[in-house]
């Protein structure tokens, strides 16, 4: 019985509301009217309505209004009361609009939509106001009538609308396709017989046969709600809680597997149909799903997710029927209502169809359908540039000149764009897509919007920005973009001079280091030079000591590096060559050794302290030292000839002279001479 009461409510209020001019609309103070009481309507060149509500003006932003601050203490007041005029307005340009009432005069701004206060001085150009009607068209036709207690009477341009029908024939073919009846290419008839029990039927035996006795996995399903069929052999059964492809070759059943995708959204399936290309759209409780070869996708912008219905026209679009009214699905989603005369109730499920004649027909109770022609809902017309109806900075309402654009501190970065294409007429059927310029190049889609779209975008970076802004009415071509330029500056320690201040801090510091860097080298290098020379000096101590005591010259002890040990070696070879040789001089030897007298006088005076000469003289006697040890029989005549000496007496004096001993008595006491004893 409270079934039936609802129905019959349902039906009364459809009725009803199918009895009603659904082309007419009032706005009032649920729209954003501070009061019903609209005194004056202007039409703004940028297409908004600007509204006088008794002293208290508004302005409309594509789904409502919005109150522009005012403040009356501040405006011109009249002398005198202006009964005779009323309200009037007169245009200065076209950003500049006075208004006038009864009391005071008022100068609106349109660049920055906002009053000015200083115009005392502006009043003497001025002439007669023209008086405000009470009746305004907008830029598509539409008729705005302001109302002393109502607020604004709104009659949108005459087109073509959605019809609804009661007890039609049509309402009976609609439901007929929500039967359960897939022709097979063979003949056979995939039918249901109960909630869950299905079989082929052949219409030339008339008989049935079930797949449940077959297939009890069947029996796992609560409720198999209908049927498509795919490429052949295979056909999706879908269900109140979930789906599955039947072969009906093998009379096999195999996984769907699109479900799992749309299983995270919902398992009861309502509704599916597949399309000229090959598509497959699914209806669910919750949401719409497109399946095609790359996968699974789930349709966005719908203004009702639950999907009762799926129908495809005359030029291969798809449309849904909601539980809250009508979509147009491809070529792009288009949410349909009172506008288009479409009622905001459910449609019956899978009860759609596409007439001989090109209509369509969607059935949303027993005996109520709407029915139209696609065309007549199409908009063709192209849109104006969006107007950017609030800017919001932190939150905040902020005033923006479009052809300046807004300049910010770094820490007002979080921005909000409100925008609309003012389509008063039908706002529903409008899209628009955004982006930011300087943040990212892909495009945003406004979706779930009714006349009027908005953007946020939270803790930009600072930088030059570019906000674009494009609309798009259903059939039509997407408009001139509106753009706002937004620079948001850099913190001061973030700026070009502190950047530069950093920069040659940076390079300070780095002079600095590596000037310390540098003094600790050189020190460093000071002192390893420092102990190198040191060490050359000791070792050139312990060479001349060593050429000094020992009457054996030996070349690794007497060069302090490979170069002067080669040169000794040479300079031996030399000398033990010519030993003999009376007249072997300094000439002689340096031409041996490839040197210059000079440059062999410097190399012996840097390694040993001695001339070429005292070398030549000095190597002579340590050989005949070794002489006289070595073959006692020798006499020291013997002995003075063998080293290159002409006289035994000057033998013996420089032999003394080195070692302290006539060579006599080196020959008999040189196990007893200290090597310190023996001099140079």
């Amino acid at each position: 019985m409270g079934m039936r009461i609802k129905i019959l409510l349902t039906i009364s209020l459809v009725l009803c509301w199918a009895t009603m001019d659904a082309q007419i609309r009032q706005w009032g103070v649920q729209n954003g009217l501070p009061t019903g009481e609209v005194r004056q309507i202007i039409a703004l060149p940028n297409h908004q309505m600007l509204v006088n509500c008794e002293g208290v003006f508004c302005i409309s932003n594509g789904a409502g209004f919005t109150v522009v601050p005012c403040d009356r203490r501040k405006a011109y007041k009249l002398e005198h009361y202006a009964d005779s005029v009323g309200y009037g307005h007169q245009w200065q340009g076209d950003s500049l609009l006075w208004l006038r009432d009864f009391y005071r005069i008022y100068l609106f701004d349109m660049r920055t939509r906002s009053f000015h206060y200083d115009i005392e001085g502006r009043l003497r150009s001025l002439g007669a106001f023209s008086f405000s009607p009470e009746t305004v068209s907008d830029w598509q036709g539409g008729m705005w009538t302001g109302t002393l207690g109502n607020g604004i009477t709104y009659t949108p341009p005459q087109r073509q609308m959605a019809e609804l029908l009661e007890d039609d024939p049509l309402i009976g073919i609609a439901r007929g396709t929500a039967e359960f009846n897939v022709r097979l290419a063979d003949g056979r008839l995939l039918q249901r017989r109960g909630l869950n029990r299905i079989g082929y039927f052949l219409p030339d035996a008339n008989r049935f046969d079930s797949l449940n006795e077959r297939l009890p996995q069947l029996n796992d399903y609560r409720n198999i709600v209908g049927a498509c069929a795919l490429a052949e052999p295979w056909v999706v059964l879908y269900t109140q809680n979930g789906a599955c492809l039947l072969d009906t070759k093998a009379d096999t059943l195999a996984a769907f597997k699109s479900g799992e995708c749309i299983g995270e959204y919902s398992d009861k399936y309502n509704c599916m149909l597949r399309d000229a290309k090959g598509n497959l759209w699914i209806g669910t409780q919750n949401g719409l799903f497109k399946t095609y070869t790359e996968g699974t996708e789930r349709v966005t912008g719908l203004a009702n997710n639950c999907i009762r219905s799926l129908v495809m026209d005359a030029q291969g679009n798809i449309w849904a029927g909601t539980a809250c009214g009508i979509s147009r699905i491809t070529p792009a989603v288009v949410n349909y209502g009172e506008d288009d005369g479409i009622p905001p109730v459910s449609m019956m499920e899978r009860a759609a169809c596409l007439t001989d004649d090109g209509r369509l027909v969607f059935v949303h109770h027993s005996s109520v359908a709407t029915v139209f022609r696609p065309e007549w809902l199409s908009d063709d017309a192209h849109l104006q540039t969006p107007v950017l109806t609030l800017l919001q900075v932190n939150g905040h309402d902020e005033t923006c000149v479009q052809d300046v654009g807004l300049t910010l501190p770094y820490n007002e970065n979080y921005l909000t764009f409100q925008f609309s294409s003012l389509d008063y007429a039908h706002p529903s059927h409008v899209r628009y897509r955004y982006r930011l310029c300087g943040l990212e190049d892909e495009w945003h889609t406004a979706d779930e919007t009714i006349g009027l779209a908005e953007a946020d975008y939270k803790a930009l970076p600072p930088g030059e920005y570019i906000f674009e802004v494009q609309a798009a009415s259903a059939d039509g071509e997407w408009s001139a973009p509106l753009t706002v330029q937004v620079s948001i500056r850099p913190p001061f320690w973030l700026t070009w001079w502190a950047k530069t201040l950093y920069a040659l801090l940076l390079c300070a510091l780095i002079v600095f280091f590596l000037t310390l860097y540098l003094k600790k080298k050189k020190a460093a290098l000071v002192r390893e030079n420092d102990n190198r020379v040191n060490h050359l000096f000791e070792m050139r101590e312990e060479a001349r000591h060593q050429f000094a005591n020992n009457t054996n010259v030996d070349p690794k002890k007497i060069g302090v590096n490979p170069e002067e040990e080669v040169l000794v070696a040479k300079l031996l070879k030399a000398i033990e060559a010519h030993i003999a040789d009376e007249g072997y001089g300094v000439e002689q030897l340096a031409a041996d050794v490839a040197l210059s007298r000079t440059n062999l006088y410097g190399k012996l005076r840097n390694m040993l302290g001695i001339s070429p000469a005292d070398f030549i003289r000095n190597v002579r006697l340590k050989r005949a030292a070794q002489l006289l040890t070595d073959n006692p029989t020798l006499s020291i005549n013997e002995v003075s000839v063998r080293v290159g000496f002409s006289t035994p007496r000057n033998f013996s004096t420089q032999f003394k002279k080195m070692f302290g001993v006539l060579p006599s008595e080196y020959r008999g006491t040189e196990n007893h001479i200290p090597s310190s004893d023996i001099q140079s």
